[in-house]
């Protein structure tokens, strides 16, 4: 199993050589921080667009493609089918998150550090404890990462469900949410391709945190594709329609915010 794992490593590494390197390929006029956030909309964009047509998106992603010639173009998707085929490997890994870091894509301005894998994996175990007993009372938790970044500590709660044997696309949502659109969108893609039930949000959190059953309309919402298969829409809504929500903490009602997401939030 130890060797197995290596080789699944190493090939999972040389496909993340093979996105790095088609990525210097497409920045030989263009910054590598713009081809990086053009993948990142336009894969982002493209799983979106499955489950809810929005113009505008249409629009932008037509607008970024078309300031590459035709040549750089034809990159793009070759990137994406890199990522596809590193998580593939890999399985539940921040792959994106370690590439943004590997070409120094970090924002300094804001901060940017993403927690180094080893520390979530730590925490989605202190976090785990009784959640196979949650579920199996609640039909389902919620995991919420306020500042999720490539969604590093999301993936790795749920690497820790299959190791505990907890099928997460059947009973776990996951709900991301950052400040920063490009790495919000890293996150979507990651969650999207490892089969996550769930959506990001792209949008401040102190000022607009998740609400139930509705949207914030200055933030932009990106569901992935279990989180349709799976129910959770309607999930959610009949928890609302037989008040199963937990009440609001005092620090909610101040702010006048609905953060309960449903099930059992950790």
């Amino acid at each position: 199993m130890r060797r197995r794992g290596q080789i699944t490593r190493r090939v999972g590494q040389e496909h993340r050589q093979e996105l790095a390197r088609l990525i210097k390929q497409a920045a030989y006029s263009t910054p590598t921080w713009r081809v990086w956030d053009d993948l990142m909309f336009m894969g982002a964009a493209t799983i979106a667009q499955c489950f809810e047509r929005v113009q505008s998106r249409e629009d932008e992603y037509l607008k970024r493609m078309g300031q590459y010639d035709k040549k750089t173009q034809a990159l793009f998707p070759q990137m994406f089918a890199e990522i596809v085929e590193a998580l593939q490997q890999e399985g539940c890994v921040d792959v994106l998150g370690g590439m943004y870091m590997e070409l120094e894509l970090m924002n300094h301005w804001t901060g940017q550090y993403f927690t180094p894998d080893c520390v979530c994996q730590m925490m989605a175990k202190m976090q785990f404890n009784d959640t196979a007993e949650l579920i199996e009372a609640m039909g389902y938790i919620s995991v919420h990462d306020p500042c999720c970044g490539a969604g590093s500590m999301l993936i790795a709660f749920a690497n820790e469900c299959q190791e505990q044997d907890v099928n997460y696309q059947r009973s776990v949502l996951f709900v991301g949410q950052d400040i920063d659109p490009v790495v919000a969108r890293m996150c979507y893609i990651q969650m999207s391709l490892l089969g996550m039930p769930g959506f990001v949000i792209i949008g401040n959190s102190l000022l607009y945190p998740p609400l139930v059953n509705r949207q914030h309309p200055e933030c932009e919402y990106l569901y992935t594709l279990m989180y349709h298969v799976r129910g959770f829409r309607w999930r959610r809504q009949r928890e609302v329609a037989e008040k199963w929500l937990v009440p609001q903490t005092v620090v909610n009602e101040t702010i006048g915010a609905e953060p309960d997401l449903g099930g059992k939030r950790l």
